[in-house]
């Protein structure tokens, strides 16, 4: 366990001394984030509550609902494409075989090596909910947190366990992610971070149902800006736990079988 740790505090501390050179990158994260919280708080004076009986039947407003949807669809798209990214930087700069060809296992290596970009992503996460907060007057006073962690953390290992599969296809395929691209980019869409489901085609709200996204926000809004108990989110947590279950034993099967198939055909140096 402390030579776990030691590693892992080696690799935050790699990336820590990469990121911190590039100060002016952060600032525009922020201000990033800060101008997206603008525009959905214009958006929102647009929509009435009475446009969607999501709004409606739960009472909320329109930027509330987006603020926490956006939020931690985007924390959760960083979870699908830091693995990956890892690889690919590994790739670019000649090392990925050296690193995966060491004493650790590849799967460690992997989770080890995101472990920075899931803290800053963290911290991210938490600025733009307190900026919602503090500048723009969401309540977010009767948030459960115990289920709201428990929540996240289910997840968060789920959309570790696709990042995982991801970081496999880029070994794979060399250049190109469907897993991030399908779940990150039409996954942000379908799973009603920016609007609610039920605005949409009935064969899109279909689609919906099968993107794990939309069981996680469904139950962080209720659980965050309605005071939801554990209880009164069981639906769509029991879901996600299910999801957790199947996916993450198959990732690390696979991934595993990715980085063997790339050692035997010599390609885990090619990009």
């Amino acid at each position: 366990m402390m030579q776990l740790l030691r590693k892992a505090f080696a690799f935050i501390r790699r990336d820590f001394c990469i990121e911190s050179g590039y100060q002016a990158s952060f600032v525009m994260g922020l201000m990033e984030s800060l101008m997206l919280l603008i525009i959905l708080r214009f958006v929102g004076r647009l929509v009435s509550p009475t446009a969607s009986g999501t709004l409606s039947h739960s009472g909320l407003a329109y930027f509330p609902f987006a603020l926490v949807g956006v939020a931690f669809a985007r924390y959760f798209d960083l979870m699908l494409r830091m693995f990956s990214d890892s690889i690919r930087t590994a790739q670019v700069t000649g090392c990925l075989e050296a690193m995966l060809c060491s004493q650790t296992d590849s799967i460690t290596i992997v989770m080890l090596s995101s472990l920075y970009s899931l803290i800053s992503g963290g911290i991210q996460l938490l600025l733009i909910l307190l900026g919602g907060a503090f500048l723009f007057g969401v309540d977010l006073r009767h948030v459960d947190v115990p289920a709201t962690l428990l929540v996240l953390l289910v997840s968060v290992a789920i959309f570790i366990a696709f990042g995982v599969l991801s970081a496999a296809a880029i070994v794979w395929l060399k250049k190109g992610d469907p897993v991030t691209w399908v779940l990150g980019g039409l996954g942000s869409i379908l799973g009603g971070a920016y609007f609610p489901i039920d605005v949409m085609p009935a064969w899109m709200q279909k689609i919906s149902f099968l993107i794990p996204v939309t069981y996680s926000l469904q139950a962080l809004r209720l659980t965050m800006l309605k005071g939801a108990s554990l209880a009164e989110v069981a639906k769509p947590v029991s879901t996600l736990a299910i999801i957790a279950v199947v996916i993450l034993p198959a990732s690390a099967v696979i991934f595993a079988a990715t980085i063997r198939r790339g050692r035997k055909e010599g390609t885990l140096t090619q990009y």
